[in-house]
């Protein structure tokens, strides 16, 4: 199994140097310690080693989880390894692949809403993204829009802004 922090720390309690100063320079969050534990831990009682978990993005309500593979190891034989993790969190959690494709990533994200598209515009000389969704599909999102922004923000490392058209 793939993740953010080293298997000793994800075996223990306490993250090494390497770990700590991924945390402190901000490219790992305390959201990654902790489900990069969770996962170690439920590796025992589920197979999860082919799990590839990539980021863990924690929107208030919803804890995104990213993954470089397959999702449906994260998910479980009947969800049940996501419903572990959720219960973990206390929170819901959304599980998405994340790929070359960022339309298919925002997808996996917003589902069952559709994307109309993924617009890269320029504000202030600096390179932004624009989300588009169709007007009918705003009911269908799974998160308020300033938490899909703040999703996007974090995923795109880059502003992003959500239309509906």
């Amino acid at each position: 199994m793939k993740t953010p922090i080293c298997d000793l720390c994800a075996r223990t309690s306490a993250l090494c140097s390497g770990c700590e100063e991924k945390l402190k320079g901000g490219r790992i969050s305390d959201m990654d310690v902790t489900v990069s534990r969770l996962l170690h831990k439920l590796g025992e009682t589920y197979n999860l080693s082919a799990a590839d978990f990539y980021k863990a993005i924690d929107l208030e309500r919803v804890v995104l989880i990213l993954t470089k593979g397959d999702v449906g190891v994260l998910i479980g034989r009947e969800g049940k390894v996501v419903a572990e993790i959720s219960s973990a969190v206390g929170k819901k959690v959304r599980i998405a692949e994340v790929s070359g494709d960022m339309r298919k990533t925002v997808s996996d994200i917003v589902m069952p809403a559709h994307v109309l598209g993924i617009n890269k515009i320029y504000r202030e000389g600096r390179e932004a993204y624009k989300v588009r969704f169709a007007r009918s599909e705003q009911r269908q999102l799974p998160m308020d829009m300033g938490t899909l922004e703040k999703a996007m923000k974090q995923l795109f490392e880059a502003d992003v802004a959500v239309a509906f058209e």
